[in-house]
């Protein structure tokens, strides 16, 4: 059946409507991706934050116990709350590259390797105990210690702090005079 003149003009019509309609759609999609990115996105900053934290557990201590791993996460997360460092775990851990060189604040950080977790266990482990430590559902080990080194190094800063506990590999400091701080042992490590 040949087309009427009122059939033709009523397409247009339904072809706008149903752009009309697709429109709508889309900026409903539109509207719910934006609130949805919104809600993901302080979940996307958490998260990258806790990666952080798992970064240092992994690069620092991953081989050592477990209270080892925690008082190396504890550390971040005590410079965090120290008004003296960034206040978020991805930049007290950044803090000091590239101007620092080889004295960055964590080793692993600026040593040129790509810092990319290569041991499946240990990385699924550093992940699940960043995430107790950062919501604060592991105990501090260290006192609230704001330093640690490697028990095979003798950095000559160290004389300036006060010795903390010894906890896997890693000799932990505070400020001398910090009341969390252990009393002095009169050792030097």
């Amino acid at each position: 059946m040949p087309d009427t003149i009122l059939s033709v003009l009523r397409r247009p019509r339904r072809r706008w409507a149903t752009r009309l309609r697709r429109a709508r759609s889309a900026l409903s999609g539109a509207i719910a991706a934006l609130a949805l990115l919104l809600a993901v996105g302080g979940q996307g900053a958490l998260q990258r934050e806790i990666d952080c934290l798992a970064r240092n557990i992994y690069f620092e201590a991953r081989q050592e116990p477990e209270e080892g791993r925690r008082a190396v996460a504890h550390v971040v997360l005590n410079r965090v709350a120290d008004e003296r460092w960034p206040d978020t775990p991805c930049r007290v851990i950044a803090e000091g590259f590239p101007d620092a060189g080889a004295l960055c604040q964590f080793s692993w950080y600026c040593d040129g390797s790509p810092n990319r977790p290569q041991h499946g266990a240990h990385w699924r482990d550093a992940l699940a105990l960043a995430q107790q430590v950062y919501r604060g559902h592991a105990p501090d080990p260290t006192g609230g210690a704001l330093w640690y080194h490697a028990d095979y190094v003798d950095p000559d800063w160290r004389h300036a702090l006060r010795q903390g506990p010894r906890i896997g590999r890693h000799i932990f400091y505070h400020d001398p005079g910090h009341p969390g701080a252990p009393e002095d042992r009169g050792s030097d490590p």
